[in-house]
């Protein structure tokens, strides 16, 4: 059977949806590219790893704007990108990821399960599941972009909050499906800011 892939709807709920992962380069360190090519998000999950991505632009700590990347990881191995509202300039995007000077390293150290919310189903096919929501822990880690050293980490303990206004399935997900909530953009802003500004 094809993969299903469904939105559901639960009525009064509300919450963010989890962002959407995107492939890892394999876990050997990638060297810079050649004069003219491109860098993409997944050759700097070697920078989370310890080892620096050459093709990086330095960072001086001082004054002025520092264009951070965000890596998220579940398992420590595998990186993608992360989408994180900050002011205009502040982070690094493709396809001008040689501007990028910090990689913030995000991983989920734990998480404690919590409600299991109903009421999700595809209108088109009737399926039917259930999300159980947790109560989940952070680390950020900020790393020059070059060199993979740690600048800075922080861990952010955030509640499981309400159930997701929505939530997707595909065929083959556990029952419950597991979801976990984000740390905010504000508290990401106010972690970063220094390292990003110099001020």
């Amino acid at each position: 059977m094809a993969a299903l892939l469904a939105v559901g709807l639960l009525g009064l709920a509300c919450g963010d949806a989890p962002d959407t992962p995107t492939p890892d380069a394999d876990p050997v360190a990638e060297a810079a590219p050649a004069s003219g090519d491109q860098l993409f998000d997944t050759q700097f999950g070697q920078v989370c790893r310890g080892t620096g991505q050459p093709a990086a632009a330095e960072f001086v700590a001082g004054p002025g704007v520092h264009p951070v990347l965000f890596l998220y990881t579940d398992d420590g191995a595998a990186y993608h990108s992360r989408s994180v509202t900050l002011p205009e300039g502040w982070s690094a995007a493709w396809p001008d990821l040689a501007r990028t000077q910090l990689v913030t390293c995000i991983q989920r150290l734990s998480a404690t399960p919590g409600q299991v919310c109903e009421g999700y189903e595809d209108d088109d096919s009737g399926q039917e599941w259930t999300v159980q929501i947790h109560d989940a822990t952070y680390e950020y880690v900020v790393r020059n972009a070059r060199t993979a050293d740690v600048i800075d980490k922080q861990t952010f303990e955030v509640p499981a909050g309400r159930c997701p206004m929505f939530s997707s399935f595909r065929e083959g997900d556990p029952q419950p499906k597991p979801y976990f909530p984000s740390v905010g953009n504000g508290q990401v802003e106010l972690f970063v800011r220094r390292h990003v500004t110099g001020s």
